[in-house]
């Protein structure tokens, strides 16, 4: 069985009401249950291997549908076509629901849930074999439109990605995720990395550090506009940024930042640019063993947002809206939906920067 085709009762925690309803809709549009009546929630729950809990859950995303309604003391009843907004049925794939996506969903269903659409949701687990599968499950039970986070294809030139984009016969807008490429006329939405990073270094900058060192884990869709934002930063206060310490890996581990930390000392850095939280946060455990003082001797800037605040030392970070791009991206797709011939957009959203305990003047 693909992921595409998993049952509810296989999916991960927190996704088995989203893929249940998912399946209830696809039996309901296939007269399942001609009589109009939905079995009572105990036999849901048996048939589908799921608890009552995920059976009233995903009920109840299919009431605020305006696909069923619940008769007291009766049961639950489809309603009659005619009387149905007719509503649009968004697929979403994204890489994970762990980490930075969540905000990202919730901003997507709020939206959807405030114009009358419908979600479907699956996640790739940053594989693209699997994100093939779940845009043909999500196309198969009746997806109207996509909001997809598109894994990389080694070797593919992504004129090809957006190609294989358009072809799919439903709108596409892409979520923090474009091509560095002039056909690059697809719609997206997505987080302007360079502006954060920008920000964050001015404001190293801004605090008297001339000697600001930059640590990356690599990403092929978010770390070169961030190393990019770095660079203008310093150019722009005449600080010569090919002088800096910059490092990058594909995953950064305890020792990973202690040699890091080693080279940021005989550079005489006094503050670092981190891309992720969790790299900056690894960098400021390493230089507390050191009994270095962060942010007196070290200042330390992360970038996310996801569990800065966590730190042993609460991170200042750049914090992508992720709500907003998910609202903004559902927005986009449902316009497309309804203005097939509407020029395309793309947007750029600015993050903010949240300052914290770990930066600060030098000293």
């Amino acid at each position: 069985m693909t992921a595409a085709r998993q049952p509810a009762s296989k999916a991960a925690r927190g996704e088995k009401f989203r893929r249940l309803a998912e399946e209830l809709r696809r039996d309901i549009a296939a007269l399942r249950w001609p009589d109009g009546r939905l079995p009572t929630e105990q036999q849901i729950a048996t048939d589908h291997g799921v608890s009552l809990n995920t059976v009233r859950r995903a009920v109840d995303m299919l009431v605020a549908d305006g696909l069923v309604y619940r008769r007291q003391g009766s049961g639950t009843y489809i309603t009659d076509e005619e009387d149905r907004t007719a509503a649009a049925v968004i697929g979403v794939c994204v890489p994970s629901m762990t980490y930075y996506y969540p905000r990202v969903i919730g901003g997507i269903e709020a939206e959807l849930t405030r114009q009358g659409g419908q979600m479907m949701l699956r996640t790739s687990g940053y594989d693209a074999e699997q994100e093939r599968l779940a845009v043909e499950g999500m196309l198969s039970a009746g997806a109207t439109g996509l909001l997809l986070v598109p894994e990389p294809r080694p070797g593919e030139d992504p004129v090809v990605q957006l190609t294989r984009f358009q072809d799919l016969g439903v709108p596409v807008v892409t979520v923090e995720r474009r091509f560095a490429t002039a056909a690059d006329h697809h719609e997206f939405v997505c987080s302007n990395h360079a502006s954060g990073a920008y920000a964050a270094t001015r404001h190293l900058v801004g605090h008297g550090h001339r000697r600001i060192a930059y640590l990356e884990r690599h990403s092929p869709f978010s770390a070169e506009g961030v190393r990019a934002g770095y660079r203008t930063a310093l150019q722009d206060a005449g600080i010569d940024a090919d002088a800096m310490l910059r490092a990058g890996r594909d995953r950064w581990d305890a020792p990973d930042a202690e040699s890091f930390l080693d080279e940021v000392l005989a550079e005489q850095a006094t503050a670092v640019l981190c891309f992720a939280d969790r790299e900056a946060a690894l960098l400021v455990a390493a230089a507390r063993r050191r009994g270095l003082r962060v942010p007196g001797d070290l200042s330390v800037v992360g970038y996310d947002d996801e569990v800065a605040d966590l730190s042993e030392v609460p991170l200042t970070a750049v914090s992508p809206a992720k709500a907003e791009v998910g609202r903004l991206a559902a927005q986009m797709v449902l316009r497309r939906i309804a203005e097939p011939d509407a020029p395309l957009v793309q947007q750029l959203v600015v993050p903010r920067l949240v300052v914290r305990e770990s930066s600060g003047p030098v000293q």
